[in-house]
């Protein structure tokens, strides 16, 4: 006996339309499930959806918006840094409504629970504020809300703290370390939020990391070879030569520590691999190369006036213009037979030399001492 052929047709259509019902029934509970609930110390990101009076509301993805103190998002100014629609990051904390997002915890505003308070930054892990207000022989005393804190030197910064000075009076962000049973002895880090933003800046910057990119940094450390900048977390190294169109002996010649600068990503090797990575960046590449249009100035025949930059064994380089050199042979420099050409001038001195000739697609000017209308003999 054959089934019939129109039943089972509408048995498969049947079949087909309790299963689509079935998966709009389950994304429609997984909508409004939403993502797990966070636990307290969570550190996460959001969206700003309503901005009250003395609230922030941020959608992170759970079934309601958490509350987040305004206050929390002004500047110096009093003026709010967010909009709606803007992402923030944020710590989950426990309130009496059950759970909110707090920048960090002030002990200040808690009073007589100051000291509980702070018990429950250091389990979740949030960090709370606190003023400097003095030194001493091993870190920088904190008042948290009534209750004292000790910050290590080595805890501060991310760099050895030369001058202390410039933190006393002011109010910082630290992470809990240790607190004692009766809460005499609370130690602080400032470094590690510290370094804990500079991880997330890391990872951001070493996503947009490609030859030929452009960033914004500032230069952290100099070394006679060249100059560390600090790209967003991750350091890379100008080295001397690509510093600038003109050639320099010194870095510090032209730039400073904390100097902000423009670079280009000209080499990456090993990214992310800790001390194994090297990052080289260029200034120079950014720069307008006076090159072309200054050689092009010089005209064959006429005499100029330039600076002893280098002197070599086969003559001397003579800077003509900022990034502008010129080679005069060791048989250009005198009309008598040197063996070097230290003999008749030094590193630093003024002459005129005249112009022999200048290769545009070699970038070399050949000049001449003894050739110039001032030359009178040695």
């Amino acid at each position: 006996m054959h089934d019939d052929p129109i039943n089972q047709d509408f048995q498969d259509d049947e079949n087909q339309d309790s299963a689509a019902s079935q998966e709009f029934s389950d994304m429609l509970a997984e909508s409004e499930a939403g993502k797990p609930e966070p636990n307290e110390g969570d550190q996460v990101t959001g969206r700003v959806v309503q901005i009250g009076p003395s609230e922030v509301f941020v959608d992170i993805g759970v079934r309601r918006e958490l509350p987040l103190p305004v206050d929390q998002l002004r500047d110096d100014e009093g003026q709010l840094t967010v909009a709606e629609g803007d992402e923030v990051t944020a710590y989950v904390v426990k309130s009496a409504d059950g759970l909110a997002l707090t920048m960090t915890m002030s002990p200040a505003a808690a009073g007589e629970q100051a000291l509980q308070m702070l018990q429950d930054a250091l389990s979740a892990g949030v960090p709370v504020e606190g003023k400097v207000t003095a030194t001493n022989k091993g870190g920088f005393t904190v008042d948290l809300g009534g209750r004292r804190g000790f910050c290590p030197f080595s805890q501060m910064d991310l760099r050895r703290v030369e001058d202390p000075e410039p933190f006393v009076g002011t109010t910082q962000r630290f992470k809990i370390l240790e607190i004692s049973p009766d809460g005499r002895n609370i130690v602080l880090s400032r470094r590690a939020l510290l370094q804990q933003e500079r991880e997330e800046t890391a990872a951001s910057t070493r996503a947009a990391l490609e030859r030929g990119a452009v960033f914004d940094g500032q230069v952290t450390r100099m070394m006679p070879y060249g100059a560390f900048v600090d790209i967003g977390g991750v350091e890379g190294l100008v080295h001397i030569s690509q510093i600038s169109h003109h050639r320099i002996s010194d870095p510090g010649e032209v730039l400073q520590e904390g100097q902000d600068v423009r670079v280009e990503v000209v080499e990456i090797q090993n990214p992310g691999e800790g001390r194994r990575e090297r990052i080289s960046l260029s200034m120079k590449s950014l720069a307008d190369d006076p090159w072309p249009s200054e050689a092009a100035s010089m005209e064959v025949g006429t005499d100029v006036t330039g600076t002893v930059t280098r002197l070599v064994d086969f003559g001397a380089f003579v800077q003509l213009k900022p990034g502008i050199e010129g080679l005069v042979h060791i048989s250009e420099l005198s009309e008598r037979r040197l063996l070097h050409p230290r003999e008749v001038i030094n590193e630093g001195d003024e002459i005129s030399v005249r112009v022999l000739e200048v290769d545009p697609n070699r970038r070399r000017i050949s000049l001449s001492r003894r050739q110039s209308a001032d030359y009178t003999g040695d």
